[in-house]
């Protein structure tokens, strides 16, 4: 009797041990799947990380950040593109609160007038900016020049006013 009941007990620990090993092999195998899905969805993301990247680097081809020798023009001043690029931008602010609007736009706007809203600082002498008077919007490009007591003079090169069916 007590040989049966070691049997039976052998045969028990084997069945358990056996339901182990096939949960464990089956939890193995989804875990090595979801590894394999995870890794798929890295390798997207990396790609698409890398596409992105690609187009900042060409957005930034056309900035002041993005040109080295536009950025050395300023460190007799000892300014970097940053500052550069916030003493323009507040300068710009500054004319868009005139009467009639920012001067820099040689048209006229329907209530305030034409103001910048947006600025790209191209180099260390061109800014591209958007303008709107809150129905008509355009484009301009300003050439600009920074003396060394920070003083802004600004010249309007080109203009553009779209029409207003926009879309």
């Amino acid at each position: 009797m007590k040989k049966n009941l070691y049997l039976y007990l052998f045969i028990f620990a084997s069945l358990i041990a056996l339901i182990f090993y096939v949960n464990g092999r089956k939890y193995q195998t989804q875990l090595e799947q979801k590894i394999v899905e995870l890794k798929k969805e890295a390798d997207k993301q990396e790609e698409k990380l890398e596409i992105v990247q690609a187009q900042i680097a060409i957005a930034d081809f056309i900035t002041i950040k993005g040109n080295p020798e536009a950025e050395n023009y300023f460190l007799k001043y000892n300014l970097t593109s940053s500052q550069v690029e916030a003493i323009l931008y507040d300068k710009l602010l500054e004319l868009n609160i005139k009467d009639g609007g920012n001067p820099l736009i040689p048209y006229i706007g329907a209530n305030r007038g034409f103001a910048i809203d947006q600025i790209q600082t191209l180099n260390h002498k061109w800014i591209a900016a958007n303008f709107t008077d809150g129905d008509q919007w355009g484009d301009v490009l300003l050439k600009y020049e920074i003396d060394q007591d920070q003083e802004v003079t600004f010249e309007t090169i080109e203009t553009v006013l779209y029409t207003k069916n926009r879309g």
